[in-house]
């Protein structure tokens, strides 16, 4: 398309002239619809000339076009509309607020994502091959620029080179040499027969570099590429760790001949895929059938921290888009109805286009603070949350009797951690309740306040307060008796006396803590790190508890952006060896 035009008018949709990306033809524009430019699409064009002679090229297009107008799934891009003109044909799909995969690991540090990252996108992409391999599709071009991101969920894009399959899935058949080399299966390389397994091979590719950084093989040429394969087995780097059921679903997806790789049928059922919710009610019931209240709690705790502990991966500001447009018209299961649309050359006017075009920018620049807002609040929740970490790991080191802490110094210890933690929680609580904020913009703070994921946040804050406030409510029952036992059995210290009795002062339910609070929290904790010190213990979880107390102090020295990966944080800190953690006691001058 020419670059001298801002925005034209096809059928029911204005076309902008900003684009999005190029797909494996034809390029991708931003739209949206006429009658409300809030409902967002993204615009393939394809230009006629270059298709028209080409054959080939045309049944790939019509392809395309029929695979999408028969899928209806959340994990898989929507065509919702098709037109063409003298000069074009135009797609009308689904619009992805995020970006692509391959954008979001080029902003990582590493350029990798973490485990439970990595293993939450996969999910989705298998959700979406359960569809494509259940009316007989592959795809033959997975790759993360074919992966797209809108609010946190992932979603298959770009069937040009998708077909429906003549022959069962797993049985190979000579097909077309399309695709991606870099992610292409060994046998497509070599032009052998293939079968759906080549779409397990792309995957298993991408998998690997989600979590490594890194594809398995390259080369200059796909002819080194697939010397490589054959040649070079599958390596896993020792760093970053990764889990081995994960690696074993890797090796199985990129096993070099078809008939060794795992099939869909695997994948689908591999343990790192499939969520087992039998055993996740068995879990539950066998929680819900301890009789001590307090060994309840913490196991309750445990469980929900295992699935919450951080939230807010990918989380966005709600973009209107077609998808979730209520709006009967827009049924993308319904033939293409805009085949003989009338193409404008201009939208009402130049002075309009402009107009539309000033808006997108100020609308970003609204978009931007918004995300700003929503990544502070979870930010601060996910620091919240790492109180609750610390408290599971005390407790844990405590059962197991690695810390060893005098009754009442242990419940002590965990009822302040955990007082903080409502502390944190009731702050960010009461911050999303203003109807003003000093921090922020007005205007844009209004519109936060209306929008889908102030929703989606307050709903998650109130769920969690709902559940610490009960684990908090146990732990502080038992803390009081614990102290109460120890104050009158007549044989406690003076200065254990005065410090149960200080600490009795504070023991409520008022999170809104004071100097009292403060001072006497931050001298447990250091009392506790000097106790766990001196056990000079040589176990790596204890060395590490005194890593996550020496945060607990002030945790903003750790976690200093709101755009922090907590998950990242996790994942590398409890991977750590002995010797590793004792280096990171001298860059944090812990003694």
């Amino acid at each position: 398309m020419n670059e001298d035009w801002t925005t034209k008018k096809v059928d029911k949709y204005v076309v902008v002239n900003k684009q999005l990306g190029q797909g494996a033809y034809g390029t991708v524009f931003r739209g949206f619809l006429q009658e409300d430019e809030t409902k967002q699409v993204a615009v393939k064009t394809i230009k006629i000339s270059t298709i028209s002679d080409t054959p080939k090229m045309i049944e790939l297009i019509k392809r395309e076009i029929a695979i999408l107008q028969k899928i209806n799934h959340p994990n898989i891009v929507r065509l919702f509309d098709v037109a063409r003109t003298n000069n074009y044909l135009y797609m009308f799909l689904e619009y992805c607020a995020d970006g692509d995969l391959k954008d979001y690991m080029a902003k990582k540090d590493e350029k990798r994502l973490s485990e439970l990252e990595a293993v939450i996108f996969i999910k989705h992409i298998v959700e979406g091959f359960k569809r494509l391999y259940k009316q007989k599709i592959i795809h033959r071009d997975i790759k993360p620029a074919n992966i797209l991101l809108h609010q946190g969920v992932a979603k298959i894009t770009d069937f040009g080179f998708a077909r429906v399959m003549d022959t069962e899935m797993n049985d190979p058949a000579y097909l077309s040499r399309l695709g991606s080399p870099l992610y292409m299966a060994p046998q497509i390389l070599e032009g052998q027969p293939f079968s759906a397994k080549c779409d397990v091979w792309s995957v298993g590719v991408m998998f690997y570099e989600l979590l490594y950084g890194r594809p398995p093989w390259a080369a200059e040429t796909a002819f080194q590429l697939l010397e490589n394969i054959k040649k070079q087995p599958l390596k896993f780097l020792p760093k970053p760790v990764r889990s081995q059921k994960v690696k074993e679903l890797i090796t199985l997806m990129l096993r070099v001949q078809e008939k060794d790789r795992i099939s869909w049928e695997g994948v689908f059922e591999d343990p790192t895929i499939k969520i087992d919710e039998e055993i996740m009610k068995e879990n539950m019931r066998n929680i819900l059938r301890e009789k001590d209240e307090v060994s309840k709690s913490i196991s309750l705790n445990k469980l929900y921290i295992d699935q919450n502990l951080v939230v807010g991966y990918l989380a966005k500001n709600p973009i209107n888009t077609l998808e979730n447009s209520n709006q009967s018209t827009l049924d993308a299961s319904s033939e293409a109805r805009s085949q003989s649309a009338k193409f404008s050359s201009q939208f009402d006017s130049e002075s309009n286009g402009e107009i539309i075009m000033s808006n997108y920018r100020n609308e970003k620049k609204r978009r931007d603070a918004m995300l700003k807002y929503n990544n502070y609040f979870l930010f601060e929740r996910n620091i919240a949350f790492f109180f609750n970490f610390v408290i599971q790991k005390v407790i844990k080191l405590q059962t197991i009797q690695m810390l060893q802490l005098a009754n009442d110094n242990y419940f002590r210890l965990i009822y302040l951690i955990a007082k903080n933690q409502m502390v944190h929680l009731e702050r960010v609580n009461q911050q999303l309740s203003r109807k003003e904020h000093d921090k922020f913009d007005k205007e844009t703070w209004g519109r936060f306040l209306v929008s889908q994921e102030y929703q989606k946040l307050t709903q998650l804050i109130q769920m969690d307060m709902k559940h610490s406030s009960e684990f908090f409510a146990e732990i502080s029952k038992k803390c009081n008796q614990v102290q109460q036992e120890e104050l009158q059995n007549g044989k406690a210290s003076s200065q254990t006396t005065n410090l149960i009795k200080n600490f009795l002062s504070i023991h409520n339910n008022n999170f809104e803590a004071n100097d009292t609070f403060h001072m006497l929290y931050r001298d447990v904790i250091l009392e506790n790190l000097k106790i766990i010190k001196n056990l000079n213990s040589k176990e790596t979880e204890a060395n590490l508890l005194i890593i996550y107390l020496t945060i607990c102090q002030n945790p903003y020295e750790e976690f200093k952006d709101i755009n922090y990966d907590f998950n990242t944080f996790y994942e590398e800190t409890e991977n750590l060896s002995l010797s590793e953690v004792q280096e990171k006691f001298l860059k944090k001058g812990i003694k």
